[in-house]
């Protein structure tokens, strides 16, 4: 078993709906939530849009990183995601979306592939990230 934690965040559409069935989603396809943090509400980071709900959830999981990768989007899209919003590593072409599931880590593995960078590389610009990992402890 691994422990993963995962960031759940939505500016689109009804926000608190698609927050709980992603994580109802993960729950069911994913593996165990052994943690949550509250949700909160933020300004979209990277682009000026709507107000985002963010939330971070600690996960006990079989699957392996590139595994769960692959499930998180599907979930994504499953809740109304279109691949136009999701944009690589580096890019500022940020849209709003219904859902975005990001890995921020996934046990004590590093990782650098095309398909995904462990732990994620963004989470030291992130604030309300910082914030809510700490309400996990």
């Amino acid at each position: 078993m691994f422990k993963a934690v995962l960031s759940l965040g939505s500016n689109k559409g009804n926000r608190a709906f698609y927050m709980n069935e992603a994580a109802l989603m993960i729950e069911s396809q994913c593996g165990t939530i052994i943690r949550k943090s509250p949700v909160i509400e933020t300004k979209s980071w990277g682009y000026d849009s709507h107000d985002y709900l963010n939330q971070v959830l600690e996960i006990q999981t079989e699957l392996e990183p590139l595994e769960l990768l692959k499930v998180t989007k599907n979930i994504e899209f499953q809740l109304g995601r279109s691949p136009e919003s999701k944009t690589p590593y580096g890019t500022q072409d940020y849209q709003d979306r219904t859902m975005d599931i990001d890995i921020l880590y996934f046990d004590q593995i590093q990782m650098n592939t095309e398909e995904l960078t462990l732990p994620h590389p963004r989470i030291q610009e992130r604030q309300f990230i910082l914030y809510l990992l700490d309400s996990l402890k």
